[in-house]
């Protein structure tokens, strides 16, 4: 079989994954792609690029910026007015926005804006007979092909910024057209990840060194100006100012700490986040996918060093690695490899693309497995693995897919239960691969042999006993039971918790469950791992809507609510019962108080919430109102007891009134 025709097959095995593979999880998932697919569906559906009208499809979306009583996202806007077509075109099939139809509209903006521009920069490549091998690295050994599946924006900026670098520097002299051509990529890039200017910097200082310097510099400005008045004009409508930025008014804390460190989070590099971003289990590029390694060899290597295509493409990796080296919160959230590096990874692999790199077969064929069995995994299951997963593909992917028997959704999900069954053609086709590869190498036995290495590499390091902490633990638990199938993960965390009288622990147990029901509550719905419909309303959601039900005279909606919801949320049983008092006594139903205080009293902890501890004060004083003060007294000094732990500000007061 020739190379040219593996090399369409890869291309097809490519386009079939990024149709397969639907990593869009129940109730909500990835911040990061919620808060792009609400500023689309904004724009079509509302005119605006206000998203809190969408709280009821999505839940509440961490990644976004409160000006004022409004809330936008916190990302540049670059690829959710991309998808604007996208999402118009798919209302017309699907309807008006809704928990079983939102998953359509993602899937077509995410595979137009993310997996589309890798295929298309895959093709290219084949067109222009670059060797297939590259084109096997590229589609499948490195991070790229996780964020090829996922609505988020770095596949876009890497292939965007890796066409521009080529039309700008391949040949000595560069036509007009190609300049603004670039111009125009290298803002939408700008537009879409404000990382990217790094190297349209580097563009520019690269072309102001190649002649004729003013004019191949002016057109290429001249391309990128729309971008920039685009951006201009967004900042200053949401933002105030033309030059304020969307990280200025971050309305998570955690996000909006990080933003207010150097300038927008960004600080002088550290050792221990290159590392971090490099090397580290964690989060190394490098780890995720060594053959890289092979490719960064290439650039200290190549010939011809003194060019400015060489000098400009160095200058893009350093750069990047160095600007993210500096960030805050270089691990990039919730998220596997290096994300904000993503973009590089075309021109790391540049070298390989115009066969600059000679690597015997043997440790090619092991790094090229490696590369492909870390590079693919998150994309067999849940994609986002939190920060404090050091070894993530051993301690949470691995226990994801073979302890839990969790699989991402795919198309195969439509037509029957998920299950192994479900992934099986993925994995058909990574053999596939595997099997291309070993054909394009020059020796194919000793490629083989190294691939088979890599594989077995791979088992030892799934397969080593890693501990887990508590953290760890709990984090894996809440997760599974927020996005795939309930199944009381939380329970032996907290008899264990309470075997040990670890409060603190127990503490986050229980703020667990409340996360947990806000988000089983969200849109969408659960497909395709159970088919037990979610609440309608979160716990959290109904005790803040209490009051609002009192307020407007609604005070038996307001107790029928609090009286069905103990049943739905066994969890929040002390705080909605202590709800439930309140009424029954600003309506003068003291008996009917005091019942419900006093069932609540015998659920507190010294791990529960202000809310839930404030039972035995309130049951303390109406004991004390009803002229009991000896079991007043007993009250008080267990209400002492269980709040010695508590930091509260409102707790305090309330202890200095008990003594």
């Amino acid at each position: 079989m020739s190379e040219k025709r593996l090399g369409l097959y890869l291309l097809v095995i490519y386009l079939f994954l990024a149709l397969f593979l639907l990593p869009m999880f129940p109730h909500a998932g990835s911040a990061n792609e919620m808060t792009r697919w609400a500023t689309a569906a904004s724009i079509v559906e509302r005119g605006s690029f206000e998203l809190s009208w969408t709280e009821p499809l999505v839940g509440n979306i961490a990644d976004t910026a409160k000006v004022g009583n409004k809330y936008y996202s916190n990302k540049p806007p670059g690829i959710a007015l991309l998808s604007v077509p996208f999402y118009a075109v798919t209302k017309l099939f699907v309807g008006e926005p809704n928990a079983s139809n939102i998953r359509v509209s993602w899937f077509v903006m995410r595979f137009a804006t993310s997996s589309l521009p890798l295929l298309l920069l895959g093709f290219w490549l084949w067109k222009r007979e670059t060797n297939s091998f590259s084109l096997a690295i590229l589609l499948f050994a490195t991070p790229l092909f996780l964020y090829s599946t996922l609505f988020f924006s770095h596949v876009l900026v890497g292939v965007s910024l890796y066409f521009a670098f080529r039309l700008l520097f391949d040949e000595a002299e560069v036509a007009p057209k190609n300049l603004i051509i670039a111009g125009l990529l290298s803002g939408l890039a700008v537009l879409s990840e404000f990382p990217a200017i790094v190297a349209v910097v580097a563009f520019g200082g690269g072309l102001f060194f190649t002649n004729p310097k003013a004019k191949n510099l002016a057109y290429f400005v001249a391309g990128g100006i729309p971008s920039a008045i685009v951006l201009l004009i967004y900042n200053n409508a949401l933002f105030g100012s033309p030059f304020s930025m969307s990280y200025q008014f971050e309305s998570f804390g955690e996000w909006a700490k990080v933003a207010e460190k150097g300038f927008y989070g960004i600080s002088f590099p550290s050792l221990e986040n290159l590392f971090l971003i490099l090397f580290s289990p964690s989060r190394g590029l490098f780890f995720y996918s060594p053959i890289l390694l092979v490719a960064a060899y290439g650039l200290v290597a190549a010939k011809h060093r003194k060019t400015p295509r060489y000098l400009v493409k160095c200058a893009i990796i350093a750069a990047a690695i160095l600007f993210i080296g500096g960030h805050g919160a270089a691990h990039g959230g919730w998220a596997a490899s290096a994300r904000y590096l993503v973009f590089i990874i075309p021109f790391l692999l540049d070298s390989f693309f115009r066969n600059e790199v000679e690597t015997p077969s043997l440790p090619l064929g092991l790094l090229f497995a490696v590369s492909l069995i870390l590079s693919v995994t998150p994309a067999l299951t849940y994609s986002f693995v939190p920060p404090e997963f050091y070894f993530p593909h051993n301690t949470f992917w691995k226990t994801l897919i073979f302890d839990e028997h969790w699989f991402t959704p795919t198309l195969l999900d439509l037509f029957t239960d998920n299950g192994v069954l479900t992934i099986f053609p993925a994995v058909i086709c990574f053999g596939l691969i595997v099997f291309s590869a070993t054909k394009l190498a020059k020796d194919s036995t000793k490629f083989l042999i190294g691939a088979t290495a890599g594989i077995i590499i791979c088992a030892v390091y799934f397969a080593y006993p890693i501990p887990d902490s508590f953290e760890t633990n709990l984090r894996r638990a809440t997760i599974a039971e927020r996005y795939f199938k309930p199944a009381n993960r939380l329970e032996s965390l907290r008899k264990d918790a309470k075997d040990k009288q670890n409060w603190q622990n127990l503490a986050k147990i229980d703020a667990a469950d409340w996360y947990i029901s806000d988000a089983t509550a969200n849109a969408p719905n659960d497909f395709p791992y159970s088919n037990i419909k979610p609440p309608v309303e979160s716990a959290n959601k109904i005790v803040r809507r209490i009051p609002e039900l009192q307020k407007s005279g609604k005070i038996a909606q307001a107790e029928e609510l609090l009286r069905k919801s103990k049943e739905i949320y066994p969890f929040a049983r002390c705080e909605l019962s202590t709800n439930l008092a309140v009424i029954y006594y600003s309506t003068n139903r003291k008996e009917l108080a005091l019942a419900e205080l006093e069932q609540a009293s015998t659920l507190v902890t010294k791990a529960s919430t202000v809310f839930c501890s404030r039972s035995l004060f309130q049951l303390a004083n109406l004991y004390k109102e009803m002229n009991q003060p000896e079991k007043a007294s007993e009250k008080f000094k267990e209400f002492l007891d269980k709040t010695d732990l508590s930091t509260d500000a409102e707790v305090k007061v309330m202890r200095q009134s008990s003594k």
